[in-house]
């Protein structure tokens, strides 16, 4: 059999185009790689320049702000001048103090303006002069301290380069000391009756207090003993209406505008039971209630028959308490200055300094308080201040008017 030749394999026809179809692809492709490229460039073009939103809105630039000129700088508060020359007033003070110098025969007197201290005693030192001025240099960089010479002369203290202060000392050397009556200084402490160791804090401290007692309190009687027992006056903190009532309640057994005489009569009557020891009393709220004729009328009438004494409080300006009990005879007073709206301990030293202050112009200053931990701290610091003042600190039936 013969045998068959094997004929040789054909290369088929699509490898030989595998290449050229490869090469096509690529060309493809970057092609179109180019062409995105193009489109998003002109894309990103357009975007650009298109209009953006709310760019039709104008926008106006922050304001410039620019330091005023020195002379365009609003004047200082004369408040603050006024608070910064009483915490001035307590620093010098203090700073004698603490020295122990003697405020007997010491003589004060405002002269156009200034303040002159004329001391028995002669300059300190200039350890003394040097703690004076780094203490009021933090007071406020308005306040300068300066020194005429030696001893005997002048120290002065300035407020923005004006003299508000001058110590004299060797007071002594230059003159004898002026002998005159003591003003006198009669200090009510308010709303006892709700906390024993308040009572006993201020019963500790070496100033004749007038003790004001709730008729209505957990406390009451202990507290109105307590005070008795350590020689203290006594009066009835008499609740009444304000005119912020009902919102403020004034207590339990309030005297109130819708009661009649005879009620309003009962309560006075009640709360003098109620407070052993009183001999006198005083309002506790009552900006409304002392406002009302009949009422006060009423009040005055009871108190003038038991033989006790009325002091206003004056919690409001419109009241007629005062001149109710003038016109029916019966002693009472009316007070001058609170010591402690501010709950702060050197604000109320402030508000003691300035007491004695109306005291030595008036001869005699009615101070009302209340038992506030600040209150009772600046009566405790400054004790000792107010015993070497040429003022006495007396219970408040001293100072009592007819």
């Amino acid at each position: 059999m013969a045998t068959k030749k094997k004929q040789p394999r054909r290369k088929s026809p699509a490898k030989k185009q595998q290449q050229p179809d490869r090469t096509f692809k690529v060309l493809l492709a970057s092609l179109f790689l180019i062409g995105f490229l193009v489109v998003s460039l002109v894309l990103l073009t357009f975007v650009q320049r298109a209009p953006k939103p709310y760019s039709h809105i104008e926008i106006p630039p922050a304001p410039v702000v620019t330091q005023p000129e020195p002379q365009d700088l609003p004047s200082v508060d004369i408040d603050q001048d006024r608070v910064l020359t009483s915490a001035v007033q307590l620093d010098i003070e203090r700073s004698l103090w603490r020295e122990g110098i003697s405020f007997t025969g010491m003589d004060v007197k405002e002269i156009n303006g200034i303040t002159h201290y004329y001391l028995p005693a002669t300059f300190p030192g200039d350890a003394w002069y040097n703690a004076l001025s780094q203490a009021l240099a933090q007071q406020s960089s308005r306040l300068e301290v300066k020194r005429s010479g030696t001893s005997g002369k002048p120290i002065l203290i300035l407020l923005q380069g004006n003299p508000i202060f001058s110590l004299h000392f060797n007071r002594s050397e230059i003159e004898p000391p002026k002998t005159r009556p003591k003003a006198q200084v009669a200090i009510i402490v308010d709303d006892l009756g709700r906390d024993l160791h308040a009572v006993r804090s201020l019963l500790e401290i070496d100033l004749n207090l007038t003790m004001a007692v709730m008729p209505e309190e957990l406390h009451t009687r202990e507290s109105a003993e307590l005070s008795h027992r350590a020689g203290r006056e006594i009066l009835v903190h008499m609740p009444m209406e304000p005119d912020s009532y009902p919102q403020n309640n004034p207590g339990p057994g309030a005297l109130l505008l819708g009661q009649d005489q005879e009620e309003i009569k009962s309560r006075v009557s009640s709360m003098f039971v109620k407070v052993p020891y009183a001999v006198g009393g005083n309002n506790h709220m009552g900006s409304r209630f002392t406002q009302y004729p009949e009422g006060m009328q009423a009040v005055i009438e009871v108190m003038k028959e038991g033989g006790w004494f009325f002091v206003d409080s004056r919690t409001s300006p419109g009241s007629i308490a005062l001149t109710e009990a003038h016109r029916a005879n019966l002693a009472a007073v009316s007070r001058d200055i609170f010591l402690d709206n501010n709950r702060n301990v050197d604000a109320i030293a402030r508000q003691l300094r300035e007491a004695v202050k109306i005291a030595r112009s008036r001869h005699k200053v009615v101070a009302i308080c209340h038992p506030y931990p600040e209150t009772i701290e600046a009566l405790r610091q400054e004790a000792a201040y107010l015993h070497q003042q040429d003022i006495q600190v007396v219970p408040v039936s001293h100072l009592l008017q007819r």
